[in-house]
């Protein structure tokens, strides 16, 4: 027995609850963004990314997990928003699937990423083991700029053949080709790992995405770019010299837009566990633990206080760790049927 989009609906709603500060970020602009994907999309996003998973990935497929956000010198190796999704859709496409998940991100985001997959349960393992046995993870340094950004894409698809390509918290180009934070810093392809070349790959190639953003400026949001537009603080006009709005223009076959990217990769795998009817494709409350602090470990900061605790997105351990508490609820109950007797 499968999950319905009634549980669908209600992940959706656990991962899309805002916690910003009163100042400092963008507030209340979580749920509009979650409501237009929506309304693009039809139906609830996390189980759309499931489903997707579900109907595309088979036993041994490769599958990319591209993460990675922040740059020097504010976050000089990345934040806790991404590694720790990443290493929840990895260990999730394992365990549900059978896939083989290679994770892609800047080499200066790397040690986060490693350290949270394998928090997760997950080796992380050279080239000739991850050919040789199940149970792994494979991890690619992507490049910095745009043209070898472009050549990289060619060359890891030609390799590695993926079945799917999942973008976790990954800032994507506005329509000038500039990369922003939310608040409108601008960032040239020369500090970013230019990662929207496998989105545009894959679409021209066939080869399903899903992309995992809370703001509009990653990966996958391109999906959403009029809402963006209107509802983001910096949306049509982010104030650098580019004046094109913080908002990508890259689009993925299924957008999950969530209050912090890592929650949207969560409710992907409680999704994924509830179509599977296997809990365990879900990670624990303390594995979430290990997770987070492993990414810090690692050198991730959080991204709204800038320092090197177990915070996501200005939320504290417990609230990731009370999530998926609330996660696995929704999905046992909603795989459950029981009598009450009157």
């Amino acid at each position: 027995m499968a999950i319905d989009e009634i549980v669908g609906d209600s992940i959706d709603r656990a991962v899309n609850i805002e916690m910003r500060f009163r100042a400092g970020l963008p507030r209340g602009v979580t749920y509009p963004l979650y409501e237009a994907a929506r309304k693009k999309q039809k139906k609830p996003l996390t189980w759309l990314a499931a489903k997707l998973l579900m109907d595309k990935v088979k036993p041994g497929d490769h599958v990319f997990v591209v993460t990675g956000a922040g740059t020097p010198p504010g976050l000089p190796a990345g934040e806790t928003d991404g590694p720790p999704g990443a290493a929840a859709i990895a260990r999730a496409i394992e365990i549900g699937l059978g896939a083989k998940p290679i994770l892609i991100s800047e080499e200066r985001n790397m040690p986060a990423v490693i350290k949270s997959t394998e928090a997760a349960g997950i080796a992380v393992v050279d080239e000739a083991l991850f050919k040789q046995r199940r149970s792994v993870a494979l991890a690619i340094n992507y490049p910095l700029g745009d043209a070898a950004g472009k050549k990289a894409a060619r060359e890891l698809c030609k390799k590695w053949k993926p079945a799917a390509m999942i973008f976790i918290e990954k800032v994507g180009p506005n329509i000038k080709g500039i990369y922003h934070s939310i608040m409108g810093t601008p960032r040239t392809p020369d500090k970013i790992a230019s990662a929207y070349h496998l989105a545009d790959l894959a679409k021209a190639t066939g080869i399903p995405t899903i992309g995992v953003g809370d703001g509009g400026n990653e990966i996958g949001c391109g999906k959403i770019k009029v809402a963006v537009r209107q509802i983001q603080p910096f949306g049509k006009d982010c104030g650098c010299p580019c004046h094109g709005g913080v908002g990508t223009v890259t689009e993925c076959d299924v957008l999950v837009f969530a209050a912090v990217s890592n929650w949207g990769a969560y409710g992907i795998a409680a999704a994924l566990a509830g179509h599977l009817g296997n809990r365990e494709v879900l990670h624990d409350e303390a594995t979430e633990l290990r997770i987070v602090l492993a990414s810090v470990a690692g050198g991730a900061m959080d991204g709204a206080y800038s320092r090197l605790i177990p915070y996501v997105d200005g939320t504290s351990d417990r609230v990731q760790a009370s999530l998926i508490t609330l996660l696995h609820q929704i999905v046992e109950n909603g795989l459950k049927e029981y009598d009450r007797g009157f």
